[in-house]
């Protein structure tokens, strides 16, 4: 059974020992054996990272400090025998300069993790938990995997291609129906001054009052659920586990009853409870 864990409950099954007094201990255990074992496949989004690993407070000023910067451009003679014959064909037979420009998006407000974070991603790689990539969008902050240990693959070739249109299909989606993504977004345009040429993403940090600041909060953590769904729908997992499904009774959250249900029509995700997971596990792990 491969599983997503929200994460709300990923502490619960990868620090089962950060919790002694909670009733659930011999339950929790019993996850945290299973995935040790191999029982169960564990993974969680890189939005825990990259969206919620900021603390609440600082997510508008971190993602309104988002800036386009070059590096300085790279020129390099290429010999005309060193060139590819198509190459050849097109430039002719003279040395031709390159020149290389690289650009990179930068959020130089944003802060390194706060330990808790680490330490919990740290459990869960000891664990043999993989992350799942979020929805591909220009600018979007990430973290490398020169090794390939970190990320679950998305594949290679045509699997990938598959891969990327499902993310971005399911992430539409959800956008669509004014959920994910779609709702810090929205926020955004709402706060800008009404200057055409502000930014949506920069104009995050402009709530006017304690409720327009909790209404941006409550945006970013909406904007981890959704590509959270998307991305666990692409990859084609089994489970997804949050302690919200099922009890939630929050609006306009792709997490609450109506949109689990379409979710469910849809895509075909079955969500869990911790709980529910617990009464699903093998005998083999009791």
């Amino acid at each position: 059974m491969r599983v997503t864990f929200d994460t709300n409950v990923l502490d619960l099954a990868c620090r089962p020992d950060r919790f002694p007094k909670d009733a659930r201990q011999p339950g929790l255990r019993k996850v945290f054996d299973a995935l040790s074992s191999g029982a169960i496949e564990g993974f969680y989004s890189v939005t825990m990272l990259t969206i919620e690993g900021i603390m609440n407070n600082d997510r508008a000023d971190v993602f309104s400090s988002t800036q386009l910067a070059m590096k300085p451009e790279t020129t390099e003679i290429l010999k005309a025998s060193d060139l590819p014959e198509d190459v050849r064909a097109f430039v002719g037979n003279n040395d031709i300069e390159s020149i290389s420009m690289e650009f990179r998006v930068e959020q130089p407000s944003r802060q390194p993790l706060h330990p808790e974070v680490i330490a919990r991603m740290k459990a869960a790689q000891e664990l043999g938990l993989l992350v799942l990539k979020d929805v591909p969008r220009i600018g979007a902050f990430k973290f490398n995997d020169p090794e390939n240990k970190f990320y679950l693959s998305t594949g290679e070739g045509e699997q990938r291609h598959n891969w990327i249109e499902k993310v971005l299909e399911v992430a539409a989606a959800i956008q669509a129906r004014g959920l994910g993504f779609g709702q810090v977004k929205a926020l955004g345009h709402a706060l800008t001054s009404g200057d055409p040429a502000e930014a949506w993403f920069k104009a995050l940090k402009g709530a006017k009052d304690v409720h327009e600041e909790r209404a941006v909060q409550r945006a970013f953590s909406e904007w981890a659920d959704g590509d959270a769904i998307a991305a666990h729908v692409a990859y084609g997992l089994d489970v997804f586990c949050s302690a919200d499904v099922g009890k939630s009774n929050a609006k306009d959250s792709i997490l609450d009853p109506t949109n689990r249900a379409w979710l469910s029509a849809t895509y075909g995700v079955k969500f869990m409870t911790f709980e529910d997971l617990l009464d699903t596990l093998p005998s083999a792990v009791d």
